[in-house]
């Protein structure tokens, strides 16, 4: 009986420490990323480290159109296989491959050399007015489908901030941001 009680403690112990070691490491706390489907009328949310493999895989798999009102876009030149310069890469392989990507950011970043880098590779780039700031963190994805939320495109945003994010997957809700957008870039320098 003491050999049964002192196996069953044994077990609860590694039992715990193996739950402690994976609520420490996130396991609980954060989906697998790896699913990245998305249906018509679906919506997700996506968090913290969630959202770059997410992006990443709708910025690939887009047929038409990709429009973006983001508030900060980073570009890391020491860093080139980050996140955050995937995302642009994807942005210029659209834009080389037909697809009609607009983006518009926050006029503080008119001197960024990574905006004019990504205009001489065909993405057209708006500034919003100098009257008004664009804090949106807003993707439009061949009309249908809508990401938004908090993450800007930056280290921390992807690696060490909390972010939470929605993917709507709806014709309708995307006509209404593309109306947005489109005002937006009416109005955009």
């Amino acid at each position: 009986m003491q050999n049964k009680i002192i196996f069953v403690i044994l077990c609860l112990v590694l039992f715990f420490v193996a739950l402690g070691y994976l609520v420490y490491n996130d396991a609980f706390l954060y989906r697998s990323a790896a699913v990245v489907d998305i249906s018509e009328n679906q919506t997700l949310m996506l968090t913290d480290r969630e959202y770059f493999p997410f992006v990443h895989k709708l910025l690939n798999s887009a047929n038409q159109s990709i429009h973006i009102v983001m508030f900060s876009m980073n570009y890391y030149p020491d860093y080139p296989d980050s996140s955050v310069n995937m995302l642009l890469k994807d942005l210029e392989n659209a834009a080389g491959r037909g697809l009609d990507v607009k983006v518009v950011v926050d006029e503080h970043a008119t001197d960024s050399p990574l905006l004019k880098m990504l205009q001489k590779k065909g993405i057209n780039i708006k500034f919003d007015r100098k009257d008004i700031t664009t804090h949106d963190k807003l993707i439009i994805i061949d009309g249908k489908i809508v990401i938004i939320g908090s993450t800007n495109w930056s280290y921390y945003s992807f690696e060490k901030n909390h972010e939470a994010n929605v993917v709507i997957y709806s014709k309708e809700l995307a006509d209404d941001f593309e109306y947005y957008f489109e005002k937006i870039c009416a109005e955009s320098g």
